[in-house]
C-alpha cells in the first residue's frame, strides 16, 4: 500500500476517532495523535501492551511531541473496551495484530518523513516484527517483547502457544488473589485470554525463528530489558538481540538492573510503584530525542 499524505493521514485518524467514539469503547482508551500541524522529520509510533490501551502512553507521548516528533498511539484490536470483563479479547489473532501494525504505519508515514516504532510487551513483539521485516521503519525500540513468560518453562513455550490455538479458551486473572482489586489502572483488563496470549507468543516466536534465517530489516534497533520483570523471561529476548547482531544488525542494548525494581509495565504513569522519572529520560535518550 502507498503512503498517505499528511492530509490523508489526518482524515484516517478522524475516521478512527469516530469509530472509537461508540459506547462499547472506553473513552479514556481511544487512540490519539499529537501533531505539529504538518508532516515532521520524525514520527514515532507508540504501541501499547496486551490488556492495556493507548492511555498507557499518555505521559510519554507529549515528551516526544515537545521534542519535535509527531506521535501516533493506536489502539490494538479488542482493547480499550468499556466492559473490562468482555470475552472479546479472546478473539485476538496474530493476523489482526500485523494488520493493525500495517495500518498504523501507513498513518505514521503520513505524519513523518522518518518513522520509528516503540512498543512494550505485546507492543514490543510488534516492534520486534517491524525490526525484522519492515524496511520502511527507520528505528525500532523493542521493550520486553513477549517471547516467553515467567509461568511457562522455556522448552514448553512454543508447544503451549500452538496448543492454545486449538484448545478451548480460558480466562485467567493477572492476580489470582486480588483479581479485579489488584490496583492496576482502571482501564486495563484484569484478566488475560489463553487464546490471545498464545497468538502473541506465536507471532513473537516466529520473529525469533526468522531472525536466525535473515538479517533484520531496520537499520537501528534498540532492545530494552528489565531485570526485575515479573512477566516475561529474558533469555529468549537476549537470544533475539544476539541473532540480529550476528546477522549484521545494528543492535543497541539497554538493561535496567533488577535492583531498580521496575515493573513489567514501566511506561504507564498510573501503575502502582511506577518509576517513570527514571525510565522516561532513558527511553528518550535511546530514541535520540533527548
Amino acid at each position: 500500500m502507498s503512503d498517505l499524505s499528511y492530509e490523508a493521514a489526518l482524515t484516517q485518524l478522524a475516521r478512527i476517532e469516530q469509530g472509537e467514539g461508540a459506547p462499547r469503547f472506553n473513552a479514556a482508551c481511544r487512540g490519539f495523535a499529537l501533531t505539529h500541524g504538518a508532516r515532521t522529520p520524525r514520527c514515532t509510533l507508540l504501541i501499547h501492551g496486551y490488556t492495556n490501551c493507548p492511555r498507557q502512553f499518555s505521559a510519554f507521548a507529549p515528551l516526544l511531541h515537545a521534542r519535535g516528533h509527531n506521535v501516533y498511539v493506536p489502539r490494538l484490536p479488542h482493547h480499550g473496551l468499556a466492559d473490562r470483563m468482555s470475552p472479546e479479547q479472546a478473539s485476538l489473532t496474530g493476523r489482526e495484530l500485523l494488520a493493525a501494525l500495517d495500518d498504523a504505519l501507513r498513518v505514521a508515514h503520513g505524519l513523518g518523513e522518518r518513522v520509528g516504532v516503540l512498543g512494550l510487551s505485546a507492543g514490543g513483539s510488534l516492534a520486534a516484527y517491524a525490526a525484522q521485516h519492515r524496511r520502511d521503519v527507520a528505528q525500532a525500540v523493542v521493550i520486553a517483547p513477549v517471547l516467553g513468560t515467567r509461568s511457562i518453562a522455556e522448552r514448553a513455550t512454543l508447544p503451549l502457544a500452538l496448543l492454545a490455538a486449538v484448545l478451548p479458551n480460558q480466562f485467567r486473572w493477572w492476580d489470582p488473589v486480588r483479581k479485579d482489586a489488584r490496583g492496576s489502572p482502571p482501564y486495563c483488563y484484569p484478566r488475560f485470554s489463553t487464546h490471545a496470549l498464545g497468538a502473541i507468543l506465536r507471532l513473537s516466536r516466529a520473529v525469533l525463528r526468522d531472525a536466525r534465517r535473515a538479517p533484520p530489516a531496520v537499520a537501528d534497533i534498540v532492545v530494552v530489558t528489565n531485570g526485575a520483570d515479573e512477566s516475561v523471561t529474558l533469555p529468549p529476548i537476549e537470544r533475539l538481540a544476539a541473532r540480529w547482531a550476528a546477522r549484521g544488525g545494528n543492535v543497541r542494548r539497554h538493561h535496567f538492573p533488577a535492583e531498580l525494581g521496575l515493573l513489567h509495565d514501566l511506561i504507564d504513569p498510573t501503575q502502582v510503584r511506577q518509576q517513570v522519572g527514571l525510565v522516561y529520560p532513558t527511553l528518550l535518550e535511546l530514541l535520540g530525542a533527548e
